[in-house]
């Protein structure tokens, strides 16, 4: 029997948050067969219902000319009739899937352009032309059946009529609901995700080192480092014992380190790109009772207005990070009743919500596919 949605990634492992966790497995739960076809990964992820292909990892230059090709071919075998693909470099693909008669959605996780402008390494000339060939691949793009946004500004380049944003919302998990109070974990400032220079791994290192930073508190980080991005300060700062960086580990072990902190922490910098987007790791900070630290970010504020547990800090502001983190320390009734707000709020920001729309616009492009 073919299967109803095949997810197609050459460069996100199969372990991926959004890719697998998310949406291949909302799919599942709306009663699709799914397929996912992306990146092997030594990492583990719970047993979702999707059905896995792996592709070898590969260099960049390679990846973009062999394994395009490849998950192009297996998404075909697959017979699926809704194909969701999930980088720029698969975007050519669009009118081949379209031609052999599957509806396609484009799933543009971040603003493409504005990554580009934001690439410091690259000169001003070479940002131009790279930002003027992504925004003809933008247009491509918008040719598919559907555009998925991970946020409403990333979606304001695509056709207003056939995009949605899904927002990277917490998953539930049993565990989260029998959390223990921040007073009983780990006197920890967590960081998750990627790191880089945008996103502040220069500011959190220094903070670790400020006098203000309680000795008896230190910060620990899990995910990937950018490659482009200069790590003296952070091992600096590991050497004094303030952080720890475990590396990159499974979504379900980040989680983990989240019930067992106190606060988390996002401190990046502000960017024309990080100004237009939010963090799925605030969410998760709230998802998990977690006081937060996190950069004074207009569009931040605005979402979660009504909510009393987040201390916004200047951007570039190691020292106001170490004080706000001192302040928790000192007061242990406000680190409470912070966790407690962040609770109540992670209820406004339920993935629940984001699956269910995605599933509904499934159910419209198979039911279109059914009767074509």
């Amino acid at each position: 029997m073919p299967y109803d949605i095949v997810h197609v990634s050459s460069a996100h492992p199969w372990v991926d948050n959004r890719v697998h966790l998310r949406e291949a497995a909302a799919g599942v739960s709306g009663g699709r067969r799914v397929m996912l076809i992306a990146v092997e990964s030594d990492l583990q992820a719970p047993t979702t219902g999707v059905e896995v292909i792996c592709i070898p990892r590969r260099r960049r230059v390679r990846r973009m000319v062999v394994s395009t090709v490849q998950v192009l071919r297996l998404a075909l075998a697959s017979g699926a009739k809704v194909v969701h693909l999930h980088d720029p470099e698969l975007i050519w693909t669009i009118p081949v899937l379209r031609l052999a008669g599957r509806a396609v959605v484009y799933d543009a996780h971040e603003d493409l352009p504005d990554q580009v402008w934001g690439k410091d390494y690259l000169s001003h000339r070479q940002r131009a032309v790279f930002a003027a060939l992504s925004h003809l691949l933008l247009r491509v793009a918008g040719t598919a059946d559907r555009v998925v946004t991970a946020t409403e500004w990333t979606g304001r380049r695509f056709p207003a009529g056939r995009t949605v944003a899904i927002h990277n919302f917490p998953l539930e998990r049993a565990e989260d609901t029998e959390q223990r109070p921040l007073e009983q974990r780990a006197p920890v400032v967590a960081h998750v995700g990627v790191l880089s220079k945008d996103r502040g791994i220069d500011v959190i290192s220094a903070a670790a080192d400020e006098d203000a930073f309680p000795s008896d508190w230190r910060i620990e980080m899990v995910g990937s480092i950018d490659a482009a991005t200069d790590t003296t300060a952070l091992r600096a700062a590991e050497a004094h014992g303030r952080i720890r960086h475990h590396g990159v580990v499974g979504p379900m072990e980040a989680r983990d380190l989240l019930l067992d902190a106190r606060i988390g922490v996002v401190p990046f910098r502000r960017t024309p790109v990080t100004d237009q987007i939010f963090p799925t790791k605030l969410f998760e900070y709230l998802a998990a009772g977690l006081a937060v630290i996190a950069t004074d970010v207009p569009l931040w504020r605005r979402l979660l207005e009504g909510v009393s547990c987040v201390t916004f800090v200047p951007a570039d502001d190691p020292a106001a990070i170490a004080a706000a983190v001192r302040r928790y320390a000192d007061d242990p009734e406000l680190l409470a009743e912070h966790g407690a707000e962040a609770r109540r709020a992670a209820e406004r920001f339920s993935w629940a919500r984001e699956a269910d729309r995605l599933v509904a616009m499934y159910d419209e492009l198979l039911g279109a596919s059914e009767e074509g």
